[in-house]
């Protein structure tokens, strides 16, 4: 009886107690579910809102902007992966933290701005104008060149900016004008001296006439359409042939050649480029086989390699097992790599070449001097060939200046034992010029423009006579493969 007169009185506090619990839990799961939802909408580099929040918040405002104009707006800082080697990855997160705050700052009610990786942002401002717009995006530039300091130090950021204007904003797809807008970025354009370019229907059309040449690349080489151009190189000091670069066409049909600027760089970007290298080296073996055949003497061809191609370690054994089914000597074939390659995975890359070498390639570094430029690059890299970008030759007007820069990268290319080509050769008045510094070959409009297949098969000598390049090249052409 005790034990039930005990029971009922404790029977509320019990109660009373677990209607508490269970309110705390509730709440408690309310206060966890904000901390996530506010978790998952906040960016863990600058505390300030994420792409995940942009896209939603975007959505919301452009769904009630009714006549009100916006921009959604890409940025990213040129050159950014300096500033975390040169000033490390703590100091490159200052600068993220400073390009968010000055966002911040030009940011108004209705308008937003987040960072979605890297030195990448998305803003989305109103505007009245374009006018305003770009005077807009002029006072952000302005303020981004006095946001950054190291070590005392002021360090000028290189902003850009890919601009979609939002049409009809209320029934438009936010992640697809953020597209657009990145697109733009991608371009590099400036407007009006601002860094900043603007979607418009030439880019649009310009991007569905890549995305059409990118979905007909296998198309394209099951029928043939690419055709293998040669430009000659021709022996410095005697003005005789030297050998080939190989460089590719596309025949989209018989009265249109497109040249490779128009779609070799959306090859790299989708890395259809990989398929294309292999084309064209399989193309090139067989025209020097053809050649052989013809009783003719080939002079080495130079091939481009891509960096997709030559991060793939199998590619030398593909090379070497390609070249012998044709019975091309490795000699006659020189795999061609851009300079800018060397930007990133310098170690892996030069293991690579390191692999071609040893399969009996030679390599050549591509229009160095345009872009990454590195003399421990020259120290680094097993190439046997050095190809002078032809901005170095343009410098040539600059005076002496220009002249004794190209005269050092020659002579200290032919002390590591490379042979020196230049490329871009227009004038006699360059021509005379890498006469005096020795430079070993050259090619260019001044000697010949690309051919076709049978025009530069006309130039090589019967076999019985050897070409000038024998004396450069060191007779290689007969190492077999």
């Amino acid at each position: 009886m005790k034990f039930n007169r005990s029971l009922n009185v404790l029977s509320p506090l019990l109660t009373a107690a677990g209607l508490f619990a269970l309110l705390t839990a509730q709440k408690s799961r309310k206060v966890l579910t904000r901390r996530l939802e506010a978790a998952s909408n906040e960016d863990p580099v600058t505390g300030g809102a994420n792409e995940r929040k942009f896209l939603a918040e975007a959505g919301r405002l452009l769904r009630s902007a009714g006549s009100k104009n916006y921009a959604v707006i890409a940025f990213h800082v040129r050159g950014f992966r300096g500033i975390n080697e040169v000033f490390g990855y703590r100091n490159g997160t200052r600068v993220l933290h400073g390009i968010h705050w000055v966002f911040m700052r030009h940011t108004e009610k209705g308008e937003l701005s987040a960072h979605v990786y890297a030195d990448r942002f998305l803003l989305l401002l109103s505007f009245q104008d374009r006018e305003e717009l770009c005077l807009r995006i002029k006072n952000i530039c302005a303020d981004l060149k006095n946001t950054i300091e190291f070590y005392g130090i002021h360090y000028e950021l290189s902003p850009a900016f890919g601009v979609c204007e939002c049409p009809e904003a209320g029934t438009a797809d936010v992640r697809e004008l953020v597209n657009r807008a990145v697109i733009a970025l991608k371009t590099g354009r400036t407007y009006e001296k601002l860094p900043c370019a603007f979607y418009d229907e030439q880019i649009r059309t310009r991007q569905i006439t890549l995305k059409n040449m990118a979905d007909r690349l296998s198309p394209a080489m099951q029928n043939r359409e690419f055709v293998v151009y040669y430009q000659p190189k021709y022996s410095v000091a005697e003005e005789t042939l030297f050998g080939a670069e190989a460089l590719v066409r596309w025949r989209t049909n018989p009265q249109t050649l497109v040249p490779p600027g128009e779609f070799i760089p959306e090859f790299e970007r989708t890395g259809k480029i990989a398929e294309l290298d292999r084309y064209v080296f399989r193309q090139v073996c067989s025209d020097i086989r053809k050649w052989m055949d013809e009783g003719r003497e080939p002079a080495p061809v130079s091939v481009n390699l891509s960096r997709v191609n030559l991060l793939d370690f199998s590619i030398a054994e593909e090379y070497r097992a390609q070249a012998a089914k044709f019975g091309v000597p490795a000699g006659l074939l020189e795999l061609e790599v851009t300079e800018s390659a060397f930007a990133q995975d310098g170690p892996a890359l030069e293991a690579a070449m390191k692999k071609l070498t040893d399969a009996g390639f030679s390599l050549s570094i591509d229009d160095f001097g345009s872009d990454y430029s590195s003399l421990k690059m020259l120290y680094d890299v097993p190439a046997q060939t050095l190809k002078l970008d032809r901005e170095f030759l343009n410098g040539l007007n600059s005076g002496e200046r220009g002249r004794a820069v190209v005269s050092a990268v020659a002579g200290l290319a032919k002390k590591l034992h490379m042979t020196v080509v230049a490329e871009g050769v227009e004038t006699e008045e360059q021509l005379e010029f890498l006469k005096k510094i020795r430079c070993a070959a050259a090619q260019g409009y001044y000697f010949s423009p690309p051919v076709p297949e049978e025009q530069y098969a006309a130039l090589l000598p019967a076999a019985e006579k050897r070409a000038a390049h024998a004396d450069f090249y060191g007779n290689r052409e007969n190492s077999a493969v």
